[in-house]
């Protein structure tokens, strides 16, 4: 075993040793083992920061997690299946507490069952060597390094490595994880891991998961650094062909795709009410099928939670229906403009950037956000319309909407000047 106290000293920020010090007192209180696993040792050993921090204990990990919380005034939410619970604490990001606990697979991508098992039966559970490793926080060996599977070695050789033959077919979700990890820390999938991903492709093992798995794991692969090797890297390996082979026989998508991290850069300087999520568009311009029936097929076979579906079925809309307005050649009233980008997402308005990356379309996104959404607003309201004689019904949204887009266009200028529109309009 090798000693990282010296690593953990000039690597770690201060309050992080101090945390690791305090669960090493708590676990000592307790007669218990515990470890910190996973990526936090990966990235140790990197000298990549890393805050987020998982605890493994040769004992009851749920019973250490209240502890934990007594000593730091936090709280815990508990999984009893999986003996697994996780620690709230003021101002420091959640951290995972777990029971040292092997698994075992009834069929291909189920769920694991888990029994309590030790700190190697745990590490010899987990996807690639470079995140099974281990630093003992308690007892004999404090911040000694646990290293069963060569994961320091391939750290050295930027090597992504399964721990066993199985691995892929025991949770497809790996597929997915050595791709994100390949490209995130600029490693190389060894050659016989290639082969086995590549088997696992080829038998359609992804047909095994579930549309929540899948959701989950496109949903943090394409929150990575740079999701576009992560995407070109799938289409390398063939594994649209297993989740989405519709998608390669459509090219607006892939334009798009390598537009939108510019776009965002653009857009972060502009005030959007609402700050778009970047995993969703490029979520969406994956799944950007052009041919209506093909999209919806597409999207009842992968399953995805109701959600998601309901959200690309209504974004995709309004996409379609934008780009139709924008096709026109002539220039949009200010109202024109703020009617088209007032139905639509923030996710729709960085696509349509993206789709259209032309100077006109940044100039209408600029107008929208940093004038016309201000201007839009109107003084009068439901009951200012009633005393005016009006009966209230469908109408009154009529009347709304022809008072803001007067205000947007510089027609009317005050509440008065409302009035008088009003009168002009829907009195007469």
């Amino acid at each position: 075993m090798k000693d990282v106290s010296g690593l953990i000293t000039t690597r770690l920020k201060a309050d992080h040793i101090a945390f690791l010090n305090s669960v090493a007192e708590v676990a000592a209180h307790n007669q218990v083992s515990v470890y910190v696993v996973g990526g936090f040792v990966r990235d140790l050993l990197l000298n990549i920061k890393n805050v987020d921090i998982d605890l493994v204990v040769e004992g009851d990990g749920i019973v250490f997690a209240e502890k934990l919380a007594e000593k730091f005034n936090g709280r815990t939410s508990k999984y009893k299946k999986f003996g697994t619970a996780t620690l709230m604490l003021q101002g420091r990001p959640s951290i995972d507490v777990a029971t040292a606990r092997t698994e075992s697979y009834s069929c291909p991508a189920a769920l694991p069952d888990v029994e309590p098992s030790s700190i190697k039966q745990d590490l010899a559970r987990r996807d690639f060597t470079v995140n099974s490793m281990a630093v003992k926080l308690s007892g004999r060996g404090t911040f000694y390094l646990i290293d069963l599977f060569g994961g320091e070695i391939d750290l050295k050789d930027g090597l992504i490595r399964v721990l066993h033959d199985q691995s892929f077919v025991d949770d497809p979700c790996r597929l997915f994880r050595a791709i994100r990890f390949e490209q995130r820390l600029e490693f190389c999938v060894n050659g016989p891991t290639k082969q086995l991903m590549r088997s696992a492709i080829k038998n359609n093992l992804i047909d095994q998961l579930s549309g929540d798995r899948l959701m989950n794991e496109m949903k943090i692969l394409l929150s990575e650094a740079d999701p576009v090797r992560c995407v070109d890297r799938m289409r390398e390996l063939l594994l649209f062909q297993a989740i989405a082979p519709e998608i390669l026989d459509d090219d607006f998508h892939w334009t798009i795709m390598n537009k939108i991290h510019s776009t965002l850069a653009w857009a972060d300087m502009i005030p959007m009410t609402t700050k778009p999520e970047a995993w969703f568009i490029y979520f969406y311009t994956l799944f950007m099928i052009t041919d209506d029936n093909v999209f919806k097929r597409m999207m009842m076979r992968l399953n995805f939670p109701g959600n998601i579906y309901g959200r690309m079925c209504s974004d995709r809309e309004c996409f379609v229906e934008a780009m139709n307005d924008f096709s026109e050649e002539r220039e949009l009233k200010p109202s024109e403009i703020y009617n088209i980008f007032s139905k639509q997402s923030s996710e729709v308005v960085i696509l349509l950037l993206a789709a259209c990356s032309n100077k006109r379309m940044k100039e209408y996104v600029e107008l929208y956000f940093k004038k016309y959404c201000a201007s839009a607003k109107i003084e009068l309201n439901g009951d200012d319309l009633i005393g005016m004689g009006m009966e209230p019904g469908a109408s009154f949204k009529d009347v709304f909407k022809a008072l803001r887009d007067a205000r947007i266009n510089g027609q009317v200028t005050s509440r008065d000047e409302e009035i008088d529109l009003v009168e002009s309009l829907f009195l007469k």
